[in-house]
């Protein structure tokens, strides 16, 4: 019988038996065992990450293992990790534009997919930790103004033309792409970061 874990406490009773995936076991744990203001940090199974650089533990059988440790924070410090962890991104991204907009207009590595690759996640996962901060602290998008807008239309103006360089990308109109991250992606950065900022005083004032 598989041990379940939750920050160190062995959890009583037992996982149920038909259990197919590691989504069907966070599913069970957040359901049952988590407080609406707590969430999943980290996973570990049979001692080994559930994650790891390059490959995820994949089961046959949720039974088949001796033990699931799971390991949880609240809300609200994984949001002030998120948020800088996602600052962390728009300064890389921010020193990486001109090399790789000179790139594209040199028509060098053009075949340099996993710099845009990483460049598309990063900004989906910034915007999905976005939608998740409004939703979860219930943080006023609308009326939270930074540099002159809300972060409702900074939002929504940074989705727009991240369309359209993965448009122009998927095109291989290169010398557009390049224009794009130079004079339209390039200068949102920082006011992106400052929305991630107020947004992190919003939540520390509600504590």
């Amino acid at each position: 019988m598989t041990r379940l874990y939750i920050d160190k406490q062995e959890v009583a009773s037992s996982l149920p038996s038909d259990l197919k995936s590691w989504g069907d076991v966070l599913s069970v744990v957040e359901k049952n065992h988590l407080s609406s203001d707590h969430v999943i940090r980290h996973v570990q199974i049979d001692g080994q990450p559930l994650v790891q650089s390059d490959r995820t533990i994949c089961p046959d059988r949720i039974g088949l293992f001796g033990k699931i440790e799971i390991f949880t924070s609240s809300l609200r410090e994984a949001a002030l990790d998120s948020i800088r962890e996602a600052n962390i991104f728009l300064e890389r991204v921010a020193a990486a534009i001109p090399c790789v907009s000179s790139s594209f207009r040199s028509r060098a590595d053009l075949d340099d997919y996993e710099n845009m690759k990483q460049f598309y996640e990063g900004f989906y996962w910034v915007n999905l930790l976005l939608d998740r901060l409004e939703h979860s602290f219930r943080i006023p998008f609308d009326s939270l103004r930074v540099d002159g807008v809300t972060a409702r239309e900074h939002h929504l103006k940074l989705a727009g033309i991240l369309k359209k360089v993965i448009e122009a990308h998927e095109k291989q109109d290169f010398g557009l792409v390049a224009d794009l991250l130079e004079c339209e992606i390039a200068p949102l950065i920082p006011i992106s970061g400052n929305v991630l900022e107020a947004i992190r005083e919003h939540i520390g004032s509600q504590s």
